[in-house]
C-alpha cells in the first residue's frame, strides 16, 4: 500500500501554526493530564506466532487506503469497505488537503466506514491536531517519525502501527516497547513504597500500545507482494488484530488471506485506475467481494 501521507497542509494553515497550541499544552503539562488520557487496558505479554492466527469462519475487514476524494470514499463503502485511508504527508502522489481530508472523512462515516489519517514523519503534536481538525480518531504510523510520535499520542486517538517486512517475510520494523518489560517494570513500582504513584505515573506517562499492527511490504506503494507464508507476526502486542498489506489485488487477496489469515487486509495501487491515483470502482467491488468470499475458510493450525 501506499502509506505517503499529506502533512496538515490545510490551504489557510501550515502545519507548523495548527499545532502550535499543542505545543503549548504539552510543555506546560496540560496535554498528559488524566482529562486528556484515558486508562489504558493491562500490558500483555508479546509473543511471536506463525501468521494463521485469525478466527476462522469470519471474513477479514477491509481498509481501502489512498482515498483522495469524497466520491471514491463513498463508493469505496458502500461495497463494504471498513476503512478509509487518507494520505496526509505532502510527498504522496495521493496527499490530499486537511480540507479535501475533511469531505473524504464525512463521505466514510456516512457510509459507516472509519477515515484514518496516515503520517510518515510528522511530530505528535502534529498528528493531534490534524485528526481533530479533519474529524478523525484514527492514525496510521508509517514511517519512523510517526511511529516515534506514538509516545505522545492520547490513547483517544487509535494508533496503526506499520511494520515493514522483506520479501522474503521477515518483520524488519522495531515494535514499541517490550509489553512483557513494561509490565514487569510496573509491578515492580506499584510494590514498592510509593507504588500508588506507579500507578498515576503509568496512566498519564508515555504510551506504548498500539490497536492495529499493520504489516507492509518493504517498498510502500510498489505493489509488490512478499512471502505470506514466512510471516512471524507478534500476537498480543496490539488491542484489536493484526492488518495484512503490500501488493494485495483482486487476484490475489484470496490467496493472501488463506495463506496469512489476517485481521484485515489493506489496498491501494491493486485497486486503482491507470495513473495509481484515483480508485477503480470495478476493483474495489473486485476486491471486497473476493474479501468476503473468504468467510467460513478454516484457518491454519499455529
Amino acid at each position: 500500500t501506499d502509506y505517503h501521507p499529506a502533512t496538515y497542509r490545510d490551504p489557510t494553515m501550515s502545519a507548523h501554526a495548527l499545532a502550535a497550541p499543542l505545543r503549548t499544552a504539552y510543555s506546560s503539562g496540560a496535554g498528559l493530564r488524566s482529562g486528556s488520557v484515558t486508562s489504558r487496558r493491562p500490558a500483555r505479554a508479546c509473543r511471536v506466532v506463525r501468521a494463521g492466527a485469525a478466527t476462522a469462519g469470519k471474513a477479514p475487514l477491509v481498509k481501502v487506503c489512498g482515498v483522495t476524494t469524497a466520491e471514491d470514499a463513498t463508493q469505496a463503502t458502500k461495497a463494504g469497505a471498513n476503512f478509509i485511508g487518507m494520505i496526509l504527508w505532502p510527498k504522496s502522489k495521493r496527499s490530499i488537503s486537511l480540507e479535501v481530508a475533511t469531505t473524504v472523512a464525512a463521505a466514510a462515516k456516512a457510509g459507516g466506514a472509519i477515515p484514518v489519517g496516515v503520517f510518515v514523519d510528522e511530530s505528535a503534536e502534529e498528528i493531534i491536531a490534524a485528526c481533530d481538525l479533519v474529524g478523525i480518531d484514527h492514525a496510521q504510523l508509517h514511517g519512523d517519525g510517526a511511529r516515534a510520535a506514538l509516545k505522545g499520542l492520547p490513547s483517544r486517538i487509535k494508533a496503526i502501527y506499520v511494520v515493514n517486512a522483506t520479501a522474503e517475510g521477515k518483520i524488519v520494523t522495531r515494535l514499541p516497547r517490550d509489553e512483557e518489560e513494561l509490565a514487569a517494570q510496573r509491578k515492580v513500582k506499584l510494590e514498592g513504597k510509593d507504588g500508588w504513584r506507579a500507578a498515576i505515573d503509568w496512566v498519564n506517562g508515555a504510551r506504548c500500545t498500539i490497536d492495529w499492527l499493520l504489516v507492509d511490504g518493504e517498498v510502500a506503494g510498489s505493489g509488490e507482494a512478499y512471502d505470506w507464508s514466512n510471516l512471524r507476526v507478534p500476537m498480543g502486542c496490539y488491542r484489536k488484530g493484526w492488518i495484512l498489506a503490500g501488493g494485495l489485488s483482486p487476484e490475489n487477496v484470496r490467496d493472501a488471506i488463506d495463506t496469512a489469515h489476517p485481521a484485515a487486509v489493506d489496498v491501494a495501487s491493486g485497486v486503482t485506475k491507470e495513473g495509481g491515483v484515483a480508485k477503480d470502482p470495478s476493483k474495489v467491488d473486485a476486491f471486497i467481494a473476493n474479501v468476503a468470499a473468504t468467510a467460513g475458510a478454516k484457518a491454519k493450525p499455529v
